[in-house]
């Protein structure tokens, strides 16, 4: 099964995500090979004030819509991703945090089967009052 082009034309954005594997008795991740994928990354940076000072933080969901293999995107199908995985967003495009934390995945279907997958990404309290 192939993507419609006007679906992918939804998804501009190119990033990776490398499943964790495992964490060493120094507690350092390891992560393996990067899968790259098709997304749409929507995101902004929220304030964050507290008693003793104040901070910015970045809020991101990325839908990630297929797997990029070559010059073909092919569906997720049962990939599996979890909150551990390591994400990289796309170099030079004026995010606060390339890598930033993945705190919840979700996974759409549709009447063929998974569609795509949704990562909630940054300051755990993703978008309450916002």
């Amino acid at each position: 099964m192939a993507f419609e082009a006007e679906f992918l034309s939804m998804m501009p954005h190119t990033v990776t995500v490398e499943p964790f594997t495992s964490v060493d008795r120094n507690n350092e991740a390891s992560f393996g090979a990067p899968v790259s994928f098709r997304a749409r990354i929507v995101g902004k940076v929220i304030s964050l004030r507290r008693s003793e000072k104040e901070d910015s933080t970045p809020i991101f969901d990325v839908f990630l819509g297929g797997i990029v293999q070559g010059a073909v995107v092919i569906p997720v199908g049962n990939i599996l991703l979890t909150t551990n995985d390591r994400l990289t967003l796309p170099p030079n495009q004026g995010w606060v945090d390339e890598t930033p934390i993945i705190f919840a995945v979700a996974r759409a279907t549709d009447e063929e089967g998974h569609h795509h997958i949704k990562l909630q990404c940054g300051f755990m309290y993703h978008r309450q009052g916002q």
